[in-house]
């Protein structure tokens, strides 16, 4: 307040100030992130105080160029200057303004943003333009950072500094003035635009009074979260989130010590420093905290809507109203409003009743309501990723004892699987039941907190025949819910010495917490967890299973935790009575009937080369109690027919070669196998026969059990005949 004070209203007395820092005409005001927006708002109550005009200029907008028009016009030979940002990019120091050059590389087919330009006097940090020219003249620039060459350029394009000072030196005429420059840190990078910019403060005339905005470096990681895929290096709003270079490196020491440089230089150029500092009570800090945290949420709406306009306007199209997007809790990258704009036009296109584009110098213009529909479609892609990024990474697991360390090689992220639920033909009531089951509770858990009866299943089991897709569904179930596999077996957590069993079950659980949503499954359940009552089993076996049942559905088990158990077996009928109790829904897996059968060879043969006479119906009724695993050994025994063939071709062709005294002829490619016929599925089908016959005992008990105790079963008992 006396500094501006003296140099707005007492400019008489600018001479006297020039060596006192604290009533300085220059002033830096820092604060901690998230206070670009409390700043600015200082800034314009102190303008309304004294009555003072205010100019704001974005430290990223000082420099500019020509238009992308004119920009299209670069051929390879022409000479060219220099005219864009001082701000450091990529570790490199831009050329100094008004650097002379020539285009080597106009990039003229792919109409690229940037060219190559070889610089008559050496650049720090330059390159050879991939072998074009001599080591540190060349530079790849952007269009708009550069100027022709020509008589009066420094005219036409002026140092945005040179327009400054006489853009205020004319308006200090008619009173007082305050210049606010957001960002400084920004031109403090490069030492040329800070050279630059020190020599003009200097002939800034008495009235005016210049205020420099700062983020503090110092607690910029508590907000930057770089692994997040919204947040990008964003030159506009960097400050925003306090994405700087030395944050993002890492904070080595060279970037320390760039981060020394530019605070001395900020010191030079506004000797009068303002700290801003959060308030110590609980209460007042409650308050601020809360007010920088929606400051923050307008800067990246503006931000995000800033790109937005900079995409539509490099596409030559525009927007109705893209503030009707407003999207404030994260900044979206290139990538995001890439597919945000895809979405929308594909949207508006569809829904348009004249799709033709527009004639003459009419732009296309994108409806909001088709850039929310945009917007939408990418909320749900982000949300339905499986992308580790979200996740802890398996790597980063802090596991407490050697056990959980072993058992951590036995687990397989989601999106390592590979097998989806589109990869299993038919058995589409089961999918349903576990998609309602399994994944609905991970994915949305939210759902699940109010009440009792709506806590999610901690057991499924998978029973039926062999080779039905009981192992396939689980690996879909894991892949499509986002959740971390473990595939426990009984060498994973036996051991030699005496009680180690027990800790390797324990561990499966601790581990499967730690890493939720996880799925335990447990193949051939039956051997691991089957009756105790087995008069030949050792003691250590009843142990771990005790163990198994504890830490499943025991005294110390969280209710809502996010770990489900999910058995598969071909014998359900031998498991322990506590298993069962804990396998709550029990679902048969039943060998396919003709219509299945269809849809699983239409998945198996998705892929292959079929020929026209090929009916997959007629397949499917001669394939009868052939399970999914039969089908495709079928499969691939057809599919050795053709190159049975074209081995038996190549050995005639050289027999015959070799009999005439010829040449030998040249090997067959993939490409010359025939396509699939029906007579080479009908030569399979006699080759390959059902693994499991439907009348046997073991089917008959499959089927009492699931009866008894399965889904959707009649739960009535046999009565035993009296003449039995």
């Amino acid at each position: 307040m006396s500094a501006a004070f003296v140099h707005l209203h007492c400019k008489n007395y600018f001479k006297f100030t020039k060596d006192i820092s604290s009533l300085s005409q220059r002033v830096l005001l820092s604060g901690p992130t998230g206070t670009d927006m409390y700043q600015e708002y200082l800034v314009k109550a102190l303008a309304k105080y004294f009555g003072a005009r205010l100019l704001t200029i974005d430290s990223s907008m000082l420099f500019g160029g020509q238009t992308s028009k004119e920009s299209e016009s670069y051929k390879k030979g022409d000479r060219v200057r220099y005219i864009g940002s001082g701000i450091i990019l990529d570790g490199q120091s831009p050329p100094d303004f008004g650097s002379q050059g020539e285009i080597f590389l106009p990039f003229e087919e792919n109409r690229s943003s940037k060219v190559g330009v070889r610089f008559d006097k050496k650049i720090l940090g330059g390159n050879n333009l991939g072998g074009n020219c001599e080591v540190d003249h060349g530079l790849f620039c952007s269009v708009d950072s550069l100027c022709p060459d020509i008589p009066g350029w420094e005219v036409t394009f002026k140092h945005p500094f040179d327009v400054i000072v006489e853009f205020i030196s004319e308006e200090i005429r008619h009173g007082p003035l305050i210049l606010f420059l957001k960002d400084t840190e920004k031109i403090c990078g490069n030492n040329d635009s800070y050279h630059g910019l020190k020599s003009k403060l200097k002939h800034f005339p008495a009235g005016a009074f210049i205020i420099g905005s700062q983020i503090q470096p110092d607690n910029r990681k508590e907000k930057a979260n770089v692994s997040s895929p919204f947040l990008s290096k964003f030159r506009y709003s960097q400050a925003i989130l306090g994405l700087t270079l030395q944050d993002i490196d890492g904070g080595n020491d060279n970037n320390k010590e760039t981060s020394k440089a530019i605070m001395k230089h900020l010191i030079k150029l506004f000797p009068n420093k303002v700290t801003l500092e959060a308030p110590q009570a609980e209460m007042e800090l409650s308050r601020w905290n809360q007010m920088l945290n929606r400051d923050i949420e307008v800067l990246k709406g503006n931000a995000n809507i800033s790109k937005i306009r900079s995409f539509l306007t490099r596409l030559g199209l525009e927007c109705t109203d893209p503030e009707a997007i407003l999207v404030t809790d994260r900044i979206l990258t290139n990538e995001c409003i890439d597919k945000i704009i895809g979405f929308a036009l594909s949207h508006q296109l569809k829904n348009c009743t004249n799709p033709d584009p527009p004639l003459g110098s009419v732009q296309f213009a994108l409806s909001s309501g088709s850039l929310k529909h945009g917007v939408d479609m990418l909320k749900s892609i982000q949300s339905g990723s499986k992308s580790s990024t979200k996740r802890k990474s398996l790597k980063d697991i802090a596991t407490e004892n050697e056990f959980e360390k072993s058992l951590l090689a036995d687990v397989t992220p989601p999106h390592e699987i590979g097998v989806t639920f589109e990869d299993i033909g038919a058995l589409e009531s089961v999918k349903d039941t576990l998609k309602e089951l399994v994944m609905l509770p991970l994915q949305r858990p939210e759902l699940f907190n109010r009440g009792q009866l709506m806590k999610p299943c901690k057991g499924i089991l998978l029973f039926g025949p062999p080779g039905t897709g009981k192992t396939m569904l689980a690996k879909a179930v894991a892949t499509e819910a986002g959740a971390n596999f473990i595939n426990i077996s009984m060498s994973s957590i036996s051991s030699k010495w005496l009680g180690e069993g027990e800790k390797f079950v324990k561990a499966v659980f601790s581990l499967a917490s730690k890493i939720a949503p996880s799925v335990i499954f447990v193949d051939e359940v039956d051997g691991m967890l089957g009756r105790r009552e087995n008069p030949g089993e050792h003691e250590a076996m009843r142990k771990m299973k005790n163990e198994f049942m504890v830490n499943w559905d025991g005294l110390r088990t969280r209710e809502k935790e996010r770990v489900l158990v999910l058995a598969a077996t071909n014998r359900p009928f031998d498991l322990d009575e506590a298993v069962v109790r804990r396998l709550p829904r029990r679902l048969m897996v039943n060998l396919p009937d003709a219509s299945n059968r269809r849809k699983i060879l239409s998945v198996i043969l998705a892929k292959e080369d079929l020929a026209d006479d090929v009916d997959l119906e007629t397949i499917a009724n001669l394939t009868e109690g052939y399970s999914g695993s039969d089908l495709k050994n079928l499969c691939v025994t057809a599919a050795h027919r053709p190159i049975r063939e074209i081995l038996e071709k190549e050995k005639k062709e050289r027999a015959s070669a070799e009999a005439e005294n010829r040449s030998l002829p040249p090997s067959h490619t993939s490409n010359d196998v025939r396509a699939l016929r029906t007579s080479d599925f009908i030569h399979a089908h006699e080759q390959v026969c059902a693994s499991v016959p439907s009348d046997s005992s073991n089917m008959s008990e499959l089927v009492q059990w699931n009866d008894l105790y399965g889904e959707g079963g009649s739960r009535k008992k046999t009565t035993l005949s009296y003449f039995m």
